[in-house]
């Protein structure tokens, strides 16, 4: 409750401020001796102080208060032998005035209330501003004329009406335009304007008056300053801005300081009122643009942020994982494989011991037994090794292919000579990557090459080698029972098997663990097409080493 009454009370403040200076300005356009009183205003800027003088209070206190600060600058600003038809123009004057501003608050806050958010909010909300800024104008001040005509305080023709009206309702215009956006800017940065930019636009206006001193064509140069107070501040700068860079544009003319009024006083000051509509559109335009880029990289940083944070986050569950996966691995190494080999040895020590005592089924039944818990754990070494694959954290190195494959040979000689396998092998290149996970890739992939060949002809293997941009792309090819074309990607799965135990030994992690070695280092790996009977193509790539 404290609070609240102190923003009333401030609210209360502040409009009887605002009423002051609603006379103030009032008597003060009034008063230009260049203009008669009455007949010709430049802006009107009470039209606007009106409306947030409302704004401020309410209707309920706000209209009256409206309309008494009218009636009071009205009244202060007649002559001493006005007679009682001044005064009954004057005061029907003041109610046209508040209705003007009440109809200028319905639409501002009716907008606000249904749309959820400010009159100067985003660029497209400018047409609803400008809708507040026209309409009350257009819809009372060509009253203000009649009622003069009707109470016989002024004589005038149609045309001279018309003429009236539309200076009127520029300057009204005017006025409304220059203030509500001021007024939202204050309220939607928290009461204030900040004092940088209050500082910039004052000192545009001191610029602007000192450019016209040197020479009047220099005066538009200020539309600059406009532009960098819209840029830097934002609204609140453009809003400021405008207010500032009209004030002292129609002080100069309206004082005769400027060559910009001439003879024809009323052409002049229309066209100066309509410069100021049409030069503070493009400013605020600009300001609003520039605090929307502003606020979409705000939410862009957010959001990068925001991003950023989720990404460290599964980092870090991801290094949790990671030592769970190690912890796991570790267990896995020495826990799962200890109960293996004790079934293996007990069930050796049994078949010794029964060997008088067992039949031949028997005894096929204890070799099943025992190949199975090999078998497993086999698979379980193989697991431990694909788990460990990337997690070296070692730099990479340049490795050379010759050398890995001389190595290969001489851990497969055996097999390689059992099978009398030809090798065809181009130059080999050195690759950028870890020596030993390249070493166990080429052991798979030959390997695997040695495994399933044909039985129909003598076993060759070719290794052909091509530049692909940052990689070296090799194509290991045979001439075995190859790999049909629906199984080149599945052959590449966890534990997938193209055919029986009983006719090929292994686990199916090989090819898994060849393309996670070749992704580790960046490449890809594939099985290539089959060409007719000409066994498998397998075409990999890997980053070629930084001196290559």
């Amino acid at each position: 409750m404290g609070s609240r009454a102190m923003d009333r009370r401030s609210s209360r403040l502040m409009a009887a401020f605002l009423m002051l200076a609603y006379v103030a300005m009032a008597l003060g356009g009034a008063s230009l001796v260049s203009l008669p009183p009455g007949n010709l205003t430049v802006f009107w800027l009470p039209a606007g102080i009106g409306v947030i003088i409302i704004r401020l209070l309410g209707l309920r206190l706000g209209a009256p208060a409206v309309f008494l600060s009218s009636l009071l600058a009205n009244g202060l600003s007649m002559h001493a032998d006005n007679n009682g038809a001044m005064v009954i123009a004057t005061a029907l004057s003041a109610l046209v005035d508040c209705g003007q501003s009440s109809l200028g608050w319905w639409l501002w806050t009716r907008y606000e209330t249904k749309s959820g958010h400010s009159l100067l909010a985003r660029p497209d909300t400018l047409p609803h501003l400008l809708r507040v800024v026209v309409v009350p104008p257009l819809l009372t001040v060509w009253m203000l004329p009649l009622i003069h005509l009707a109470v016989g305080t002024a004589q005038f023709g149609m045309v001279e009406l018309m003429h009236r009206s539309a200076m009127l309702l520029t300057a009204d215009l005017c006025g409304l335009f220059l203030m509500l956006p001021v007024a939202i800017a204050i309220r939607d940065n928290g009461g204030t304007i900040p004092w940088p930019t209050v500082m910039a636009a004052l000192a545009l206006g001191v610029a602007q008056v000192v450019l016209s001193a040197l020479n009047p064509l220099l005066t538009p140069l200020a539309l600059f300053g406009l532009a960098i107070l819209a840029f830097v501040f934002h609204v609140p700068g453009a809003a400021l801005g405008n207010l500032i860079s009209a004030t002292t544009l129609v002080a100069q003319a309206t004082l005769g300081t400027t060559s910009l009024l001439g003879p024809a006083v009323s052409e002049t000051v229309f066209t100066l009122n309509l410069t100021i509509l049409g030069v503070g559109l493009s400013v605020l335009s600009m300001g609003l643009l520039q605090a929307q880029q502003r606020r979409l990289l705000a939410s862009l940083e957010g959001e990068v942020k925001k991003r950023t944070e989720e990404l460290e986050s599964r980092s870090q569950a991801l290094a949790v994982s990671n030592v769970d996966l190690e912890n796991f691995a570790y267990v896995a190494s020495h826990d799962l494989r200890e109960p293996l080999r004790m079934i293996s040895s007990y069930l050796t020590l049994l078949e010794r011991r029964l060997d008088d005592q067992l039949d031949e089924e028997s005894r096929v039944f204890m070799g099943f037994a025992r190949d199975g818990a090999k078998r497993m754990d086999r698979l379980i070494l193989d697991l431990l090794d694909y788990s460990r694959l990337g997690r070296s954290g070692a730099a990479p190195e340049n490795v050379d292919l010759s050398q890995v494959l001389t190595q290969v040979q001489a851990d497969l000689g055996l097999r390689l000579a059992n099978n009398q396998v030809r090798l065809h092998v181009d130059p080999l290149p050195c690759v950028q990557g870890n020596p030993s996970e390249i070493t166990r890739l080429f052991q798979n992939l030959i390997g695997n090459a040695v495994k399933f060949t044909a039985a129909d002809r003598p076993a060759e293997i070719a290794i052909s080698v091509q530049p692909q941009g940052d990689f070296w792309r090799l194509i290991i090819a045979d001439n075995g029972i190859g790999i049909p074309d629906d199984q080149r990607e599945r052959v590449f799965g966890m534990f997938q098997r193209l055919h029986g135990h009983g006719q090929y030994e292994g686990t199916g992690i090989g090819l898994t663990a060849c393309r996670r070695i070749v992704e580790h280092h960046g490449g890809s790996i594939e099985v290539l097409p089959q060409q007719g009977d000409q066994g498998c193509r397998i075409a990999l790539t890997l980053p070629r080493n930084e001196t290559a």
